[in-house]
């Protein structure tokens, strides 16, 4: 499909981790029969876990504490809020961009489209292949963007040294299609609010906030201008076709 043929993508809508959650579940309620795409922002952070990390002890929630929300998916914690945008693209079962393949071989349309997309807007990145990943620490093992799947994109800051994660992603099947869910960091995240509400001690909880800065990177971070959530969706829009707005 031409470029310029494309249709406008939908709206960045500001959701609870919560109603983000209750989305995805309808959106596989029923057969999916095209591809479509919602975008998410978050004015209140939270703590939302993958599916198998359900049974994790954490501390009782408390006055002021973050709320803990666990996603269908799979994968590692992530701390959602206004510095993260989030994308959920349903497609059929049959759509030629997963099926029949495993599921780490089904990100890697959408990890370049995500790095063509980054290099319009001047930052050099890279999907990371599947013989390349990077494990995360043992003691960040919990932590989604503490290492790199397979196809998830990274990128180094103008300093150089070791790439670092900008973009995750998780994903869910079922009888009625594939829901594709990604993360991209549009400014700093502040770690240390997911690591102490996990109910790490005071000296661990900063410790592995800090590594988790270390090991990640945001867009504000590599551009030299800022990028807002729109101007990005907007730019990966065509590079995501055939898609429609589920917005």
């Amino acid at each position: 499909m031409p470029l310029n043929s494309v249709l406008p993508p939908p709206p960045i809508l500001p959701v609870t981790a919560l109603q983000e959650q209750h989305f995805n579940e309808a959106a596989l309620a029923a057969p999916v029969t095209h591809a479509a795409l919602r975008a998410w922002t978050y004015p209140e952070p939270a703590v939302v876990l993958g599916r198998a990390q359900h049974q994790l002890a954490l501390p009782a929630a408390s006055a002021g504490a973050l709320p803990v929300v666990v996603r269908g998916a799979g994968g590692g914690a992530v701390l959602t809020g206004p510095w993260l945008l989030s994308l959920a693209i349903t497609l059929a079962p049959d759509d030629a961009r997963v099926a029949a393949l495993p599921v780490a071989d089904s990100y890697r349309w959408l990890g370049e489209a995500v790095v063509t997309t980054l290099a319009g807007l001047g930052v050099r990145a890279r999907a990371q292949p599947p013989a390349e990943r990077i494990p995360a620490p043992e003691a960040l093992a919990w932590a989604c963007f503490a290492g790199v799947a397979p196809w998830e994109v990274v990128a180094c800051d103008a300093a150089g040294g070791p790439p670092r994660k900008l973009v995750g992603f998780a994903q869910r099947r079922s009888r009625h299609g594939v829901l594709l869910a990604m993360g991209v960091l549009l400014t700093r995240c502040p770690w240390l609010r997911m690591t102490e509400r996990m109910g790490l001690p005071a000296s661990q909880a900063r410790a592995q906030a800090d590594a988790l800065a270390a090991c990640t990177i945001d867009l504000a971070a590599l551009c030299s201008a800022p990028v807002s959530g729109e101007t990005f969706l907007r730019r990966l829009w065509p590079r995501l076709q055939p898609m429609r707005s589920a917005g």
